[in-house]
This record gives structure tokens, C-alpha cells and sequence, in this order.
């Protein structure tokens, strides 16, 4: 489970969401209310942050393996890079 430092004192949990696989990166764009999330299966998921929506999502092939680099989301350019 995430924890958020104290430092976030005006965020307040509205629920909570169970996933099957352990999230091993997280991105989140307060702009384009997103957040992009890598797991430990080789997926990268792109999600609506306010309805966990699913937007997007790139599963893992033989090609790609299941280490990930951080993921970047850039909003100024509405670019999403993961390596």
C-alpha cells in the first residue's frame, strides 16, 4: 500500500483500490487529472485519477520484459514516456 508523507496536508483519502499486481512506479499529472502506473507483471496502465477510469494500458510481451525505468508524464506537451 502507498503512503503519502505529511507533507500533503490539504490531500484527503477518498477510497481506495485494490490491485492484482504490486505497483513498482507511479506517475501523477495534476493537470490532466492522470496517473500512470507500472506493476511487477510488465504492464504500464494509464488511469483517470478521480474514477480510476483505465485510459490506457500497454501489456508486457516478450519484447519488453518487466523492468521499468521511472515513467514520466510531461503535461506541458501531453507526452507520457516510459522506458
Amino acid at each position: 500500500m502507498l503512503r503519502f508523507p505529511t507533507c500533503f496536508p490539504s490531500f484527503r483519502v477518498v477510497g481506495e483500490k485494490q490491485l492484482p499486481q504490486e505497483i513498482i512506479f507511479l506517475v501523477w499529472s495534476p493537470k490532466r487529472d492522470l496517473i500512470a502506473l507500472a506493476n511487477t507483471a510488465g504492464e504500464v496502465l494509464l488511469h483517470r485519477l478521480a474514477s480510476f477510469h483505465r485510459v490506457w494500458s500497454f501489456p508486457p510481451n516478450e519484447n519488453t520484459g518487466k523492468e521499468f525505468w521511472p515513467l514520466h508524464l510531461l503535461t506541458p506537451r501531453k507526452l507520457f514516456c516510459a522506458m
